[in-house]
């Protein structure tokens, strides 16, 4: 379902945006690059449907576009991925403010950009997903949220194509020099079962491998689903200790990194130790550097 779809943000809710943005750029990982652009600006009557809760409760208002926006989020260019940092109050209200009582900060949801909205979230509701969050600017759909969180606990968010603005803003933020030449991969996902996690996707309608690899020395099992140009890697701990197995514990399924390809593995891994990050699991192949303090997620680093 996914084949033409590009990756627009990962969503991440915490209680101190500032205590995020700056940990991350204090190690030298992300940089601050401000509000994103919500689109589009034109002059209108807006709409807006979202469930107060995770489990539905939906409202709906309207509003006229076209003037100033108020923006709350912060985020972050982490090599070619942008980390949208959304400060939220934990209780009722809306159902990413629950997300955070109940799990506290954390990557909740995906958004990707596709060419047609409108079919692909028809076909999620057909295959039920629940429309939890829809933005509408005289009957154009601007942004919304289906719940795919049966297995994995993340949500995936469409968007139509990016307009001219939005594209120069992310140009600018990739040519900022301070950003890492880092290339984003995909996200690892904690769950209890991987299998039946690759299969709730598939039944959706996304590519995955068939295989399930397992890692002896991680204590782990895993499989692969691709959606849009992010892979998912489903891993299910196998034994009761371990990194893996502590998320799970304490914050049920969920992403709990996010994977990058690097030129230097050893050098990109040591800048990162250098400033302050620890470095929970280092490998020829891949190093797993935690920065878990305000937003309960890790790096993964490979070698291209």
């Amino acid at each position: 379902m996914s084949d033409d779809w590009s990756l627009n943000h990962l969503g991440m809710m915490v209680i101190d945006k500032n205590a995020l943005l700056n940990q991350l750029q204090s190690i030298g990982a992300g940089v601050s690059v401000g509000p994103q652009p919500l689109l589009p600006y034109e002059k209108g009557l807006g709409e807006l449907m979202y469930f107060q809760t995770l489990k539905g409760d939906p409202i709906t208002h309207q509003y006229q576009t076209g003037g100033p926006h108020n923006f709350r989020d912060g985020n972050s260019q982490i090599g070619d991925c942008q980390l949208e940092v959304y400060p939220m109050k934990p209780g009722p209200g809306m159902f990413i403010s629950e997300y955070l009582k109940t799990k506290g900060p954390g990557i909740n949801h995906i958004a990707f950009n596709t060419p047609d909205i409108d079919r692909d979230t028809k076909r999620f509701l057909e295959n039920g997903c629940d429309l939890v969050f829809n933005a509408t600017v005289n009957g154009k759909t601007t942004e919304n949220y289906l719940d795919t969180r049966e297995h994995g606990d993340v949500m995936i968010s469409l968007r139509p194509p990016a307009d001219e603005w939005e594209i120069a803003w992310r140009e600018n933020n990739n040519s900022h020099p301070l950003v890492k030449d880092w290339n984003f991969l995909g996200v690892g996902v904690v769950v209890e079962d991987c299998k039946l996690a690759s299969q709730y996707f598939s039944n959706l309608g996304f590519s995955i491998e068939k295989e399930v690899y397992q890692s002896h020395d991680l204590g782990i099992k895993f499989c692969h689903v691709r959606v849009g140009s992010v892979m998912f890697e489903f891993i299910e701990p196998t034994r009761d200790s371990g990194v893996y197995r502590e998320y799970l514990n304490n914050r049920g399924e969920g992403i709990a990194d996010m994977s990058f390809t690097v030129k230097d593995l050893e050098s990109e891994t040591q800048s990162l130790v250098k400033k302050g990050a620890d470095l929970l699991i280092s490998t020829n192949e891949y190093s797993l550097v935690d920065v878990r303090k305000e937003g309960n997620m890790m790096f993964r680093l490979s070698n291209l």
